[in-house]
């Protein structure tokens, strides 16, 4: 019971620490420390899975972390992505997609919260996909790095399947919030 309790603010404490190693990112790379970059990004990759876990596990799901999640992960890509493209790890346009549908998604919420439409913010199965292939093609792009070993095959194959998953995702939930529209306008 006493466990229990104390672990409904867990999945929370795992978004913001997310956030934290985002920040935690800028050195690393500044200093083309790939290594600790990887630990660093591995780390936060774990807690979003184990934020999910655990919320769901023991219940403790709430619309602050219904909210806080999904804006820790978009932190920790366009964190990761801009860092990568701007060190020339990864094609700028990769970043481009990965950030243009994290805007477009955060841009919908927030003109719902400002409109006063409720809205169920709960994430498509899409997006889960695209958040784990985001996630993977990182963790091997900066594991690369950190070794030494160049696999151009590897980036660009990466590349391809991280866009096509991104845009498949960002049609997904423009498809998903169309209606929103017709109620704006309205008004």
């Amino acid at each position: 019971m006493i466990c229990s309790v104390g672990m409904k603010y867990v999945p929370n404490v795992l978004s913001l620490s997310r956030i934290a190693l985002s920040f935690l990112l800028i050195p690393m790379f500044q200093k083309q420390k790939f290594g600790n970059a990887f630990l660093i990004f591995s780390l936060a990759a774990i807690s979003d899975f184990f934020d999910g876990y655990l919320a769901r596990k023991f219940q403790a799901t709430s619309r602050l972390g219904a909210l806080l999640d999904p804006l820790a992960d978009k932190i920790l890509m366009a964190t990761a992505y801009i860092l990568s493209s701007h060190f020339q790890l990864i094609n700028f346009y990769v970043t481009v997609l990965v950030v243009g549908r994290d805007i477009l998604i955060l841009s919908i919420f927030a003109l719902c919260f400002v409109c006063r439409i409720t809205l169920d913010i709960s994430p498509l199965w899409s997006s889960k996909v695209n958040t784990t292939i985001q996630l993977l093609f990182l963790l091997l792009i900066l594991s690369c790095n950190w070794l030494s070993v160049r696999v151009p095959f590897i980036a660009g194959f990466g590349a391809a399947i991280v866009s096509i998953f991104t845009v498949y995702s960002g049609a997904e939930y423009a498809r998903k919030y169309l209606w929103i529209k017709d109620k704006i306008f309205k008004r």
